[in-house]
């Protein structure tokens, strides 16, 4: 069964409409946003998102999540400052690395000039889950004659969107619209062995633990992290999973979690 992750479609209401999307690189012409790494992250499980403001009145774009693409040996990443041309005059960034809380960005670029930020790493705790899917749901055709799964997670990371969207209080730019997705990767979190009768665990980032978690949760509602069913080592998705007692694709997130999780299958 393929899984179909859920596509996202950015709107921006504004005096200008522009591109959605902007490429990032290691280079660029015009005034650029640097993002230093400590020399313990590699660059490519580094994810990031950001959004470019034009002067006042001009409108906004908004990136699409990506890794870095950075090489490994390079501890500097660039972002190109420019918006429909001319130098952006703001621009806002979210940084998220495996193991670290996230980390955001809102930036001054009247200058024109180039703005070095240090990421650094904030540790965040985990949280094991127990969880339990009924074996008959447990997926059987597999590519490959290993059996074990892998557990991959996603956070939908819907509250980079609201963070985007704030209207700054000296700026006039209407936005308005829907900004969701753009997935932040979890990485493997837990694997699911069908000799276990169902039973399996995952070890989640502690996202209440998360300073924008108490900034950005509506009502307790942070956001879903989404967990895929893939093969072992060709990471061919064969399924995803979610709670019984919720109608949202995946886990949301929360503080405690029952002993066990009942998950089911998703069919798509």
């Amino acid at each position: 069964m393929l899984v179909k992750r859920r596509v996202a479609h950015l709107v921006i209401v504004a005096a200008c409409i522009c591109g959605f999307t902007q490429t990032a690189g290691t280079a660029g012409v015009g005034p650029q946003i640097v993002i230093s790494l400590p020399d313990n992250i590699p660059p490519e499980v580094v994810w990031v998102r950001y959004t470019l403001y034009g002067p006042e009145g001009s409108g906004g774009r908004i990136s699409r999540g990506e890794k870095l693409k950075a090489e490994s040996s390079s501890r500097h990443y660039y972002i190109s400052a420019l918006f429909a041309g001319a130098p952006a005059q703001h621009a806002k960034v979210v940084i998220y690395a495996p193991g670290c809380r996230f980390a955001t960005y809102e930036l001054d670029l009247g200058t024109g000039s180039d703005i070095t930020e240090q990421f650094q790493c904030a540790p965040l705790p985990t949280k094991t889950v127990h969880g339990f899917l009924h074996p008959n749901e447990i997926p059987t055709k597999t590519y490959l004659p290993e059996k074990k799964l892998d557990i991959a997670a996603y956070l939908d990371g819907n509250w980079v969107c609201h963070f985007f969207l704030q209207q700054r209080h000296e700026s006039n730019i209407i936005e308005a619209g829907s900004c969701l997705g753009s997935d932040v990767p979890l990485g493997t979190v837990g694997q699911l062995d069908p000799a276990r009768g169902g039973t399996f665990e995952i070890t989640i980032p502690d996202f209440t633990r998360d300073p924008v978690f108490g900034q950005f949760a509506t009502h307790g509602n942070f956001g879903v992290i989404e967990l895929v069913l893939q093969e072992k080592k060709i990471g061919h998705g064969l399924a995803t999973i979610k709670t019984d007692d919720s109608p949202e694709l995946g886990l949301n997130v929360q503080g405690e979690y029952p002993d066990p999780v009942i998950f089911s299958t998703v069919h798509h």
